[in-house]
């Protein structure tokens, strides 16, 4: 059996089938239009009439059905410097005295009106090259924390090398090329030197829960006259994992986080609860000799203490829902991340339960970092099961089930 060749399956795709098309009717065109010209040299009007109108139909057909197909197939990324162009509002003015020393030029045929508008043109030529240049051998990096709160600022850190060997770079605006997800104050570099690096600080924000992937950044500039505002897109690398929102403790519902404090076990230890009073060993502390017993007894006693229990919560969450639930979804996700924050704040230990899932108890910075990561990454289940609670006094409940 014989196979195709590459060449063969790629000649009978869509794009190869619109080019080909379009090349085919472009000639036709082509010779309509050779034919007319040649009917009109030999005084045959309506043949060389119907000959033009033949290929200025083909032609426009081509243009509206084919171009668009063919544009879409194209990968424009290979281009460099794929930039875009805004004209100011000196840019408009510009423009405008151009137009009138062309018409002046062309009305008066005056030699000096010539030469003015050919400097008028030679400066937007040179305009068009030194922003090139300016944006030549640039490179931005960005740093931001390894994780943060949704709504929250952060610190962020633009660096912009530049690595042109002789020319400096001028007049730098960077800020976020989606501001959707990822926003961030605007950030000005007034100047980097040749072969060197300009950083500067300021402040982002994530609006959702997640892991954030910052890989664009959006560079403008209006160097070197004003007349047009250059934008450019930067390719950086930058991760962060957004934890879901924190809702102020004061907007929580009090008896909800009512489990500060400590609990006394009835057995020995380091708490501040009197135990009992003994008689008094060598190796007791003389901190604790309890002076009114001993007068009483005229033997030495010392105080014990009962041992300190701290107070435990197990969030037992339930990531189970609907697709048209996913609002009240986030809304769950950020009330229980609020509950573990502010349980951990407090003193008080935690543990998070899912289907999926368990943290282990405490109330310690990472098992609070542990807890907020899965609810920054968890996901709506529709298949979800409910969660199995550890401790055998039950957990707190966090469902959107209805039974």
């Amino acid at each position: 059996m014989n196979r195709e060749s590459p060449a063969a399956t790629a000649m009978r795709s869509p794009m190869w089938k619109n080019f080909s098309a379009a090349i085919g009717l472009l000639a036709i065109a082509m010779v309509a239009a050779l034919y007319s010209s040649t009917a009109t040299r030999d005084g045959r009007i309506l043949p060389s009439a119907i000959s033009a109108l033949i290929a200025l139909g083909i032609s426009v057909w081509v243009a509206w059905k084919l171009v668009p197909r063919l544009a879409a197939g194209v990968d424009w990324q290979w281009l460099p410097y794929f930039t875009r162009y805004q004209v100011t509002r000196e840019g408009w003015l510009y423009f405008g005295a151009v137009t009138i020393v062309v018409f002046a030029s062309v009305n008066t045929a005056n030699n000096l009106l010539y030469m003015i508008l050919s400097a008028l043109l030679a400066v937007l030529v040179l305009s068009g090259l030194l922003s090139e240049l300016n944006f030549g051998l640039l490179k931005l990096s960005v740093r931001v924390p390894s994780h943060c709160f949704a709504r929250e600022p952060f610190p962020v850190s633009i660096e912009v090398h530049n690595r042109k060997r002789v020319f400096p770079t001028f007049s730098l605006h960077i800020e976020a090329a989606d501001e959707r997800a990822f926003r961030c104050s605007g950030f000005y570099v007034p100047l980097v030197e040749r072969q060197k690096c300009t950083s500067d600080t300021g402040q982002g924000m994530l609006t959702k829960r997640g892991r954030c992937a910052i890989r664009k950044l959006k560079v403008s500039s209006r160097y070197p006259f004003g007349f047009f505002v250059k934008e450019l897109s930067c390719a950086v690398e930058a991760d962060c994992i957004c934890y879901p929102e924190i809702i102020p403790q004061e907007q929580m519902s009090p008896s909800m986080l009512d489990v500060q404090g400590s609990n006394q076990r009835y057995e020995r230890g380091f708490g501040y609860d009197l135990y009992m009073i003994r008689d008094y060993v060598p190796s007791d502390s003389a901190r604790h000799v309890h002076w009114k017993a001993s007068a009483k007894t005229s033997v030495l006693k010392t105080r014990e203490y009962a041992a300190e229990e701290s107070s435990r919560v197990v969030l037992a969450f339930d990531r189970f829902g609907h697709p048209d639930e996913a609002e009240k979804f986030e809304q769950l996700v950020s009330y229980t991340a609020s509950l573990a924050y502010h349980f951990v704040e407090n003193g008080v230990e935690v543990a998070l339960v899912a289907d999926d899932w368990q943290s282990s108890q405490g109330n310690t910075p990472a098992v609070l970092d542990s807890i907020l990561e899965y609810l920054a990454l968890v996901q709506l289940s529709p298949s979800a099961e409910r969660p199995a609670p550890l401790a055998a006094g039950g957990a707190m409940i966090l469902t959107l089930r209805k039974t």
